[in-house]
Parts: structure tokens; sequence; C-alpha cells
């Protein structure tokens, strides 16, 4: 096995067309560390949702398809050469670092020297009870499985993990220990349904005269491309006063859509569930849109191009299209009135597709959530004029009147050829 070959750097696949970027088969996304813990809160909240298991299955079995395709290109790989794949691949994606060195066939115990999750999970209100790095579990569960069903180990037959050191709960690492004498059952969700041929987006001309754009999307599309947002020495990627993690799209999609049949189980209804879901959506938005529009690069890439208010929308959403979320287009935007976003292949739509079959109702929260920040970012928050967020702006935006919302015409996950989003105050 080819150790720079398989390096996670080299293994980024990006598809233009369709807004995407997987690694070793896996779609990938960008979201930041408020977004990582708003979901996760939201999810544990009701007493009801077994808010653990959601996160650990989503995690596992994820990370687990992950490094079976790697095993099918590399299938000389021994135990010590997986988990080196794996630690690389965690640090990489901005998880955090994780010591295989005290992992054998038959278990033993992995360390989490460093954790975005445990870290970003510190900024919420209050103690937690319980360890909180499920992603972080679940991934080492993947790994331990993929590796054991292709070598035929011990492990094979499951195991458990127990948390016995958190970061999330004040600790220094984390500690993860394998016990083989249980089996906690990490996998359900392996065989994907087929997805429906979808088209390809429009270019953004389509329907905004090229004059009016102000921005170059392919030109700032590479510019984020040539940034490093691969994880640091430990394993973080601290940019746009932000911590990042490349993330699976399909944990987000199995979590959030597993959340949402659990509350319609208990409830009879998804509105609880939906809007929670929009209200991650609102605060990635104003998290992310917020920290790039008001970062060095936001200043030396795109801002130069931009002659109005109209461009910082039309620059943030070029950004948008590097994400690995899909493929945004402007459909119309009536300054300080109105924007009509369309998302092409986003990752909610076809994750939901992919394992949850068709929808009767909208489900890609992120692109109502996001779009309607955007606006209240450039035109009720003046985001151009400042340089910093705060919590403050965000109950300005969002808890007050006076600002934007967002409502669904269109949704991939419900039968339509793409999402489209009204946003109005």
């Amino acid at each position: 096995m080819s150790n720079q070959a398989a390096q996670p750097g080299n293994q980024v696949k990006v598809d233009l067309e369709s807004g995407k970027a997987t690694v070793f088969g896996q779609p990938m996304v960008f979201h930041c560390n408020h977004y990582n813990r708003t979901l996760q809160q939201f999810i544990e909240d009701p007493d009801y949702v077994d808010s653990e298991r959601i996160f650990r299955m989503s995690s596992a079995e994820t990370v687990y398809l992950q490094m079976r395709e790697f095993l099918k290109q590399y299938p000389q790989a021994d135990f010590e050469g997986i988990l080196r794949v794996a630690s690389d691949l965690f640090q990489f994606s901005g998880f955090g670092k994780l010591d295989f060195s005290g992992i054998s066939e038959d278990g033993g115990a992995v360390v989490g020297e460093e954790s975005h999750f445990g870290r970003a999970l510190r900024l919420n209100v209050g103690d937690r009870d319980v360890p909180g790095e499920y992603l972080d579990q679940g991934f080492v569960a993947g790994v331990l499985l993929a590796a054991s069903h292709h070598l035929d180990l011990p492990l094979a037959d499951g195991f458990e993990i127990h948390q016995t050191k958190s970061i999330s709960m004040g600790d220094e690492r984390c500690r993860f220990e394998v016990d083989p004498r249980a089996d906690y059952g990490w996998l359900e969700k392996l065989r994907p349904d087929p997805v429906r041929s979808l088209p390809t987006a429009p270019g953004p001309e389509e329907f905004v005269p090229a004059e009016d754009l102000e921005v170059d999307e392919k030109a700032i599309i590479e510019a984020v491309a040539d940034l490093d947002l691969s994880g640091n020495e430990d394993g973080l990627i601290p940019r746009f006063g932000l911590y990042l993690t490349r993330n699976y799209a399909d944990y987000y999609n199995k979590s959030s859509f597993r959340f949402m049949k659990a509350v319609e189980r208990e409830m009879g209804s998804l509105g609880p569930a939906e809007t929670l879901l929009k209200e991650t959506g609102h605060i990635c938005g104003f998290h992310t849109f917020g920290g790039i529009m008001t970062s060095p690069e936001w200043e030396a890439v795109v801002e130069p191009q931009i002659d109005s208010l109209q461009g910082w929308v039309h620059g943030m959403v070029a950004i948008i299209n590097a994400l690995g979320w899909g493929v945004w287009r402007v459909e119309e935007l009536v300054p300080d009135d109105r924007l009509v976003v369309r998302a092409y292949n986003a990752y909610e739509s076809t994750g939901h597709l992919r394992w949850f079959g068709e929808s009767e109702d909208p489900v890609e929260f992120l692109v109502q959530g996001g779009a309607s920040a955007l606006m209240n970012l450039v035109y009720y928050g003046d985001i151009a004029e400042r340089d910093s967020t705060s919590k403050e702006l965000y109950y300005k935006l969002f808890k007050e009147k006076g600002g934007f919302d967002a409502e669904f015409t269109h949704s991939i996950a419900a039968g339509d050829d793409y999402v489209r989003v009204e946003v109005t105050r």
C-alpha cells in the first residue's frame, strides 16, 4: 500500500457540476463548531429520543462504508495500516487526533488526544452528565468493524465502546475502551437506495446577467480550493474565526432524519423537529457565512470584485458552492426585499433519498435556514460594515421582528428537480 496515495488529502474527489466532494466514496461537507454543537444539542434535548444511539450508529455506519471503500482500493492493507489511515483521516477532517496504539485485534483502548466535538460541546450552556463525543465513538467502531470484517478478526463478532474520559466533560483527553464481551449492534443502514437522475445546475448567468453577478464564481471556488482546510497538528481546522470540520454528509443526514422519525413517532407530528432543524440552519448560516464575510480571505479574494450589497450575496453563494453542499443558484434578488434560491443536488436531499426514500415534505433545512441567514446578515445585520458577529446580533436577526424568513416551494426529497426557497421579510 502506497502511504502517499492513501493519504486523505490525495483522496478528495471534487465534482464541480454536482457541488460534491468525496473521500473514499463518502460525500464530505464543511461545517463549523457552532453548527455541530447546536445540532447535537437539539437532538439530545428531548428525553424521549435515543440520541446516543442515533449519533453512534450514524457515525459508525458512515465510517464503516468509507473504510470498506478504502479496503476495496487497498485490499492488501494490514491491521496496523488500516488504523494508520484511519488516524490520518480523523486528523485531516478536523475531528481531532486519535491514538490507536493501545488497540489490538482483540480489543483495548483508543485515546482521543484532541476532539473537535469535545471542544465544541463545551461551548454549550451547562455541564454535561455523559460524554458527548459520539462521532468519535462511532468513528472508532466503524474503523474496527471494517478492519475486522476484512481481515476476519475477533472483533468482527461485535463489541461495545465505553468512554471513560471525555474532553466534553472537562478531561484533557478522551479514552474509548473497546469491550468485546458485548455487541452494541453498530450497523443497521448499509444499503442505500438508488437516487433518481437529477439535473445539473445551470450556470449562474442563467438567472442573473453576468454584469449583475459582480463576482467570478469559478475564480472564487478555485481560491477556496487553494486554502489549506485540513486538520493541523492537533487535528483541528481553525478558519474564519471558527473551527471547521470536513464532516460526513451522511452523518448529518442519518442523524437528522432519524431524529425526525423519532419525534414523529412520539409526537405524531414532524413540526417540533422541523423547527429545530431550521434553527440549526440559521445558526450555521449566521456563524459560517458571518465568519467568512468578516475574514481576511473574503477581504482579499471576494471584496475587491464587489460593488454593491448584491455582490455580497452572490459572493457568498459562490463560496457555498465550494463547501460540498451541492450547487446554489440565485434565481431572483431584490435588494433588501426578496431572495429566491435554488439548490441543485443538495446533500440533505440526496441523503434522504438514499437512506429514507422520497419524503412527503421538504427536508432541506440547511438550505432554508442558510438562505434566510444570508439575507439577514447582508441587509438586516449590515455585515458589510462589521468586522465580527455576536450573540446579540444573532438574536436581533432571528428572534426579533423585522428579519427575513424562508419558505419552501420545491424540494428534491419530495420529488422536484431542485430545492427552491423564497426569502422575504
